[in-house]
């Protein structure tokens, strides 16, 4: 699963339907993305440089907001730096994608981004940092939680990328 095999393509899409947070941008996530939205297996976790996520409801009225955080990587990654940014990235989007269900709904139908998984049909959009990808998966649906935002940190991803080896490489002889 690759998160940027498709990035031209959602950074074309996001274009086509403009986003009233031009500081946090959110693109549509293409289907081999899909993964990236759901628990994940704790080595993938690891690679993937995951911090955590948040998830939120907006409770009974589709008005109020709720939300946990659930920890899934190590605790240095949980910094005040990336506490700081989450902050400002959840309270961005809450003045659009995350204002109340009835908002999450209505930006879901015109914004693209369904994914495959769940019960019903999820949606979700990636926001970059310079240091985190941030996934949010929406679930527009009532009696339910509405939305998760995956945390990610992009140092440890590269990091991780530098020091796999390619598919298809040998040294002396031998595959890596």
């Amino acid at each position: 699963m690759s998160m940027d095999t498709s990035r031209e393509s959602n950074q074309r899409i996001a274009s086509e339907h403009p986003v009233d947070t031009p500081q946090y941008a959110l693109c549509p996530a293409s289907p081999d993305e899909a993964g990236l939205f759901f628990a994940l297996p704790p080595e993938q976790d690891k690679a993937l440089g995951a911090i955590g996520h948040v998830r939120m409801d907006f409770g009974r009225g589709g008005d109020e907001f709720f939300h946990t955080w659930h920890p899934r990587g190590p605790a240095e990654l949980n910094s005040q730096e990336f506490k700081a940014e989450l902050q400002e990235v959840v309270d961005t989007l809450r003045q659009s994608v995350l204002k109340n269900l009835s908002a999450m709904t209505g930006y879901c139908r015109g914004h693209g981004g369904e994914i495959s998984g769940g019960w019903v049909q999820n949606y979700g959009y990636i926001v970059e940092t310079e240091n985190y990808r941030y996934c949010l998966r929406c679930n527009p649906v009532p009696n339910d939680y509405h939305a998760y935002l995956s945390c990610f940190d992009k140092r440890v991803q590269e990091m991780n990328q530098q020091n796999t080896p390619r598919e298809g490489m040998t040294m002396g002889g031998m595959s890596l």
